[in-house]
C-alpha cells in the first residue's frame, strides 16, 4: 500500500496526470468563454499536451499562456475559417434534406463538405501548435493529414464532435454528463488526440518548429 502512494509509483504518476489535465481543460473553457478565442485557447491545449512527458514539459499554465498569446492572432484566423466553412457547410445540409423533389440531395454534396471540415479541423490546431507556418499553408497541410491518415483522422473528429453530437441528439444525456466535461474531457480529448498525431507529425518537424517549442 505504502509503495502505490510512493510519489514514483505507476499509480501515482497516472494521478498528477489527471490533476495536470483537470487544471489544462479549466484553463480552456476560461479562455474559450468570448467564443472568437477558442482556436487560440485549441492550439494552446495542444502546445501543452505535445510537451506532456517530454524535456520541454514546463510549467503549465505558463505554457498555456505564453501559447495562448503567441499564436493568438493566426488561431484566431484559422478558427474563424473553420467556422464560417463549418457552419455553411452544416447549414446547407440541413436545409437541403429538408427541401422536396429531386433538388434534396444535393444535401449529399454538403454533408461530404461539412464532414471534410471536420476531418481538417481536427488537424489545424495541433499544426499551430507544432509548426510556425502561415494561414493557407496549415489549412492545405491540415486537408492533406484529414485525407491522408484516414482512419486516425476519423478517430480524431470522434473525440472532438462527440459532445457537440450529444448536445445536438441528447440534451438531457448532455446534462448529465456536464461534469465531464467541465472537469476532463477536453483535454483528455486532446491529450488521446496529441498522441495519435506524434507519429503522424515526427518526420515533418523541422528545426524551425523545434525553435518555436522553445520560445514558448
Amino acid at each position: 500500500m505504502r509503495a502505490l502512494f510512493s510519489p514514483d509509483s505507476r499509480f501515482m504518476r497516472i494521478m498528477s496526470r489527471v490533476g495536470d489535465l483537470m487544471v489544462l481543460n479549466l484553463l480552456f473553457l476560461l479562455a474559450c468563454v468570448p467564443v472568437i478565442t477558442i482556436g487560440a485557447a485549441a492550439s494552446a491545449l495542444y502546445t501543452v499536451c505535445f510537451r506532456f512527458g517530454t524535456e520541454r514539459e514546463g510549467r503549465l499554465i505558463r505554457t498555456y499562456l505564453r501559447a495562448f498569446r503567441e499564436d493568438f492572432i493566426r488561431s484566431t484566423v484559422l478558427w474563424l475559417i473553420v467556422l464560417v466553412c463549418g457552419g455553411a457547410a452544416g447549414l446547407n445540409t440541413y436545409v437541403f434534406y429538408l427541401m422536396p423533389g429531386a433538388l434534396r440531395w444535393a444535401f449529399v454534396l454538403f454533408a461530404i463538405l461539412f464532414v471534410l471540415v471536420v476531418l481538417t479541423a481536427g488537424y489545424i490546431f495541433p499544426l499551430v501548435s507544432q509548426f510556425g507556418s502561415g494561414v493557407g499553408y496549415t489549412c492545405k497541410n491540415a486537408l492533406i493529414f484529414g485525407l491522408g491518415y484516414l482512419p486516425r483522422s476519423v478517430l480524431i473528429a470522434a473525440l472532438n464532435v462527440f459532445p457537440f453530437g450529444m448536445l445536438f441528439l441528447d440534451f438531457y444525456q448532455f446534462l448529465q454528463m456536464g461534469f465531464l466535461w467541465a472537469a476532463l474531457y477536453f483535454s483528455a480529448a486532446a491529450y488521446v488526440n496529441s498522441m495519435l498525431m506524434k507519429k503522424v507529425f515526427a518526420p515533418y518537424l523541422s528545426e524551425q518548429s523545434e525553435e518555436k517549442e522553445n520560445l514558448l
